[in-house]
């Protein structure tokens, strides 16, 4: 029996509200948590023809920095003209995984100003050299899930069999370089379970492990953790806290475990898309949830001085910037004073979550697959960051003096770092890769005629100015 013209378009309606939401998801997820990638330029490419408002709204800039882009790192990176050669061969050893991630780079960028013998781990060095923020480190390609050869690496470094231990700029043959920091600042680029096991977990023990080495013994660990890890729900924070644990319990070397609130360039997700013209998409009121980011640069600087600090060692360190608590409104009300632009906003209900989490969760139980338990993971990471604070509340748990306001100036006068934190994004990559985009507007739209009003609400508190691609697009591509 056919639909009823009205009921169709009800539907309709339901399903393309249902992907916004989705989107808005994102789009919060992307504001709080801390990891990179660019795979949300490969879903704009591969699903224009079906979500067209909803990529151009979400598309991120590319890694790739262009000949026409100041570095972000400009400001305190070393040109080629700069002799950095008394850095090289004096102070500490430290080797840095995750070297050409985003807090990544700033630690490189501390530990070679603090005069360490720095060596960047890497997966393509041919690219990583044309890192500005980079220079002044050794770059070495090392695969970190596959422990062999993380050990290995660690052995010919410590015994001075490796080429980075012949110190630069000189005819000295390698010389033993004992390894005084190992900081893994690693973190899966998805939150889903296979990735975080692999990375979070499983890379960071190749680390620790290679380092544990009588060979080896190199001095301290540094792990970049995260800050909601105190109240594990995801997979991400329970592979991280599994990982925390196997520091815990071993000796051989001292540790510190960072766990940063949030990064700065992680609440300016939203940037590029209120440049275009775009409301600012926020979750109950706007002050559902409350933080204090730290800065990249001071993050590196806490990060390295709990190395040298025994006042640190062996502890876990929470730790925010310098500002007072700050909900998801004010962050975009600085973010449009920023870049002289009337504030306008978008506002869902945080229940959209529980309806689209139940409804993916019944698919998942009725037909199951690896492919929705990612997408349902997805989804849980989208409420946490949504109603979680990321906030430290002790004194002594601020560190910086970056605020998040001199961020948003920067951005505004330099443009944003290429280098973007998008981890639900890539969950949305991966999924949309093997599955229709209809397969997840769908479910969460019809999951949404479970609650009536709530489509309503959340159409009647959007102006329709701000959506009218999205909701029309959709409808007519999914329903067509």
């Amino acid at each position: 029996m056919m639909m009823s013209k009205q009921f169709q378009r009800s539907n309709a309606l339901s399903a393309a509200a249902g992907v916004l939401l989705l989107a808005a998801c994102i789009a919060n997820v992307v504001a709080f948590a801390p990891a990179q990638s660019n795979v949300i330029s490969k879903l704009s490419q591969r699903h224009e023809n079906v979500m067209p408002a909803f990529t151009r709204m979400m598309a991120s800039p590319s890694t790739a920095v262009s000949a026409n882009t100041k570095p972000y790192f400009a400001d305190y990176t070393f040109s080629d003209k700069d002799d950095i050669s008394y850095l090289i061969g004096s102070g500490k050893t430290a080797i840095v995984a995750g070297a050409t991630g985003y807090i990544g780079r700033a630690v490189v960028r501390e530990c070679v100003s603090r005069g360490y013998n720095t060596i960047s781990l890497v997966r393509d060095a041919t690219k990583a050299s044309l890192d500005e923020a980079l220079s002044g480190s050794s770059l070495v390609e090392c695969d970190v899930q596959n422990v062999g050869e993380v050990q290995r690496l660690f052995s010919e470094i410590a015994s001075g069999k490796h080429a980075c231990a012949t110190y630069a700029g000189s005819d000295a043959h390698s010389a033993p370089l004992p390894i005084d920091i190992v900081c893994s600042c690693l973190a899966s680029a998805s939150g889903i379970e296979s990735e975080v096991y692999a990375i979070d977990y499983q890379a960071a023990l190749n680390l620790l492990d290679a380092g544990r080495e009588p060979s080896v013994s190199a001095r301290h660990f540094v792990l970049l953790s995260a800050f909601c890890c105190r109240n594990p729900l995801l997979k991400l924070q329970q592979a991280k806290l599994k990982f925390e644990d196997r520091l815990h319990e071993q000796n051989d070397m001292t540790y510190s475990i960072v766990r940063p609130t949030a990064f700065f360039k992680s609440v300016s997700g939203q940037y590029d898309s209120i440049m275009d013209g775009n409301s600012y998409v926020l979750f109950g009121d706007g002050a559902v949830t409350y933080c204090n980011p730290i800065a990249e640069t001071d993050l590196a600087t806490y990060m390295c001085d709990s190395a040298i600090d025994e006042k640190q060692w062996g502890r876990i360190l929470n730790v925010g910037g310098p500002d007072e608590p700050l909900s998801n409104k004010m962050l975009a009300e600085m973010m449009f004073r920023a870049i002289d632009k009337p504030a306008k906003f978008v506002y869902v209900p945080t229940e959209i979550f529980d309806w689209s989490i139940g409804m993916i969760e019944w698919i998942a139980r009725n037909f199951p697959s690896q492919k929705w338990e990612d997408v349902l993971e997805t989804a849980k990471i989208g409420k946490y960051y949504a109603v979680e604070d990321m906030l430290t509340t002790e004194e002594e748990e601020k560190f910086g003096s970056i605020k998040m306001m001199d961020h948003f100036e920067k951005i505004a006068r330099d443009g944003q770092d290429p280098f973007t934190p998008v981890r639900a994004t890539a969950v949305i990559s991966k999924t949309m890769e093997a599955l229709p985009a209809i397969s997840v507007g769908i479910p969460v739209g019809f999951g949404l005629l479970s609650k009536p009003g709530l489509v309503e609400n959340v159409v009647a508190s959007s102006p329709l100015s701000d959506v009218p691609l999205l909701i029309a697009g959709l409808s007519d591509n999914i329903f067509s």
